[in-house]
């Protein structure tokens, strides 16, 4: 028979993570990893482990899944995107399994997301629940174009699933740290989009629903201007939403998303200059 349901990993460099990532994915349905061209052997890895590996060249990471979406050999009703470093729990599975079983099921489900951070389970600091569209028929769910921080449209009703999956920060502080500087550029570059009008943020009403909807309406809109961005980061994530109550690793994510901020606020500055001088010198007349 073939499988109800197929698991779309996206990967670039994460030899680290893939062999278990597969492994893990494997109990729900068939898997099939995208590689972006990988130079640390995890195309082999991802095929040893018995996924079915197709390679694309990077695009971004919204065009990238989408790419996969429409181009990948699914077989199933259903298709779950799952990150190198997350994996399903026992319940979830369970639970995708009877959704997917289920004739009057919705066409797309948010799945909570548990993360594991310096050893401990991390359930404050705002960094819990954190609702993502991950689970929906094939063909009713694409990204939004956005660099960084992308969500998923439907094109039918969603719900909620009821169990979470694990979202597994294994990597070194220092791959940690390089990845927030990559995605802190991505976030620079919405940032400049939004202030000269060619965001695609107006599509927040389609992406989120309920309270999920105004939370990513102010992120998107009323935080770029916010003054002191990064002291009430670490205000909000480790006092106002109980991060201290985390920890050794509360205090280190509060402090290391504090920092987050700053850079996307240096990098947005920077853009500006550059952008403001490049218009400058368009508009100056040859002498």
């Amino acid at each position: 028979m073939t499988s109800k349901i197929d698991i779309f990993i996206p990967t670039l460099n994460e030899s680290t993570h893939i062999a278990l990532a597969v492994a893990n994915a494997k109990a729900v349905g068939n898997v099939y990893v995208l590689d972006s061209c990988s130079t640390d052997g995890t195309q082999q890895l991802a095929r040893d482990a018995g996924a079915t590996v197709v390679e694309h060249a990077w695009e971004g990471y919204a065009r990238q899944k989408n790419w996969g979406l429409n181009n990948l050999p699914f077989t199933g009703d259903w298709v779950f995107i799952l990150d190198a470093d997350e994996r399903i729990t026992p319940k979830l599975q369970r639970e995708l399994e009877n959704v997917a079983a289920n004739p009057n099921a919705a066409s797309g489900y948010y799945v909570n997301r548990l993360l594991l951070f310096m050893g401990q389970t991390i359930r404050h600091g705002g960094l819990y629940p954190s609702w993502n569209l991950r689970f929906f028929k094939r063909g009713q769910a694409y990204y939004e174009d956005r660099s960084v921080h992308e969500h998923m449209i439907c094109d039918g009703a969603t719900d909620y699933l009821r169990y979470e999956m694990l979202h597994v920060r294994c990597e070194s502080m220092t791959q940690y740290i390089d990845k927030h500087i990559r995605y802190a550029d991505l976030e620079s570059d919405e940032w400049v989009k939004q202030r000269i009008g060619k965001s695609q943020g107006a599509q927040t009403g389609r992406l989120f629903r309920d309270m999920l909807r105004y939370r990513q309406w102010v992120r998107r809109h009323i935080w770029p201007i916010t003054p002191f961005r990064p002291l009430l980061r670490f205000v909000y994530m480790y006092f106002f939403r109980l991060g201290i109550l985390d920890g050794r690793a509360g205090l280190s994510l509060a402090n290391l998303m504090a920092n987050y901020e700053y850079m996307i606020s240096l990098l947005y500055r920077d853009k500006m200059i550059q952008l403001r001088e490049q218009q400058r010198e368009s508009s100056t007349p040859p002498v």
